[in-house]
């Protein structure tokens, strides 16, 4: 199998193929999204400035929720065009997409990569004592903090969450590429071409 075939398809392949190939690109596509993260995750959180706020007469640090929506907007790009592409193959308006996309993304986004996100790493930080943005152990010589642990685990539940809502809410049915009905329509064309010039030699004698 071609690449390209891989990637975003083709008309020999079989329905169960193509199933096959639309959850392999997904992960594909979801790993993909998940580096970018991660790696933005992590330049961000180097080059981002320490921002307190004072709430309820203590100092809040807004460092990891901006680092977290500079990160979301990033990956919501890259998913949205990943998914488009390979997996649901979509002739969609892309604007129209893009923003229930970006408004589905929002939905896992408040869920997961902020609530859930930001409550697991207070619990650890409580109960550990250990500050968020210390390093917990090294990784190939790459300092890895309880905000990077649980933005990894967060990441997971985002995945399977983004391609439900994507499936229902984004890219319409009638938009999708569908091969088999393609090859079911040349199909038709060509057995009604022979019958066609039949009837006109019947017509010229």
């Amino acid at each position: 199998m071609k690449l390209k075939t891989v990637i975003v398809g083709g008309e020999h392949l079989s329905p169960q193929q193509e199933k096959i190939r639309k959850a392999f690109m997904y992960l594909v596509s979801g790993g993909l999204t998940t580096v970018v993260s991660l790696a933005s995750f992590k330049i961000f959180n180097l080059i981002v400035p320490e921002i307190a706020v004072n709430a309820f007469g203590q100092n809040v640090s807004l460092k990891l929720a901006i680092n977290k929506v500079a990160c979301w907007i990033l990956s919501v790009l890259v998913a949205y065009f990943l998914n488009r592409v390979t997996v649901f193959r979509s002739k969609g308006k892309i604007m129209s997409e893009l923003m229930k996309f970006a408004g589905a993304r929002i939905l896992s986004f408040l869920i997961f990569e902020e609530g859930l996100f930001l409550l697991s790493v207070f619990i650890c930080t409580k109960v550990t004592g250990v500050p968020s943005d210390t390093a917990v152990f090294t990784l190939l010589n790459i300092p890895i903090t309880y905000a990077d642990i649980m933005n990894a685990i967060n990441l997971v539940f985002v995945v399977i969450a983004n391609y439900i809502m994507s499936k229902l809410m984004v890219f319409k049915k009638e938009d999708l590429v569908d091969y088999s009905q393609a090859d079911s329509s040349e199909g038709a064309e060509k057995a009604e071409a022979p019958a066609a010039e039949a009837e006109e030699g019947a017509e010229n004698a």
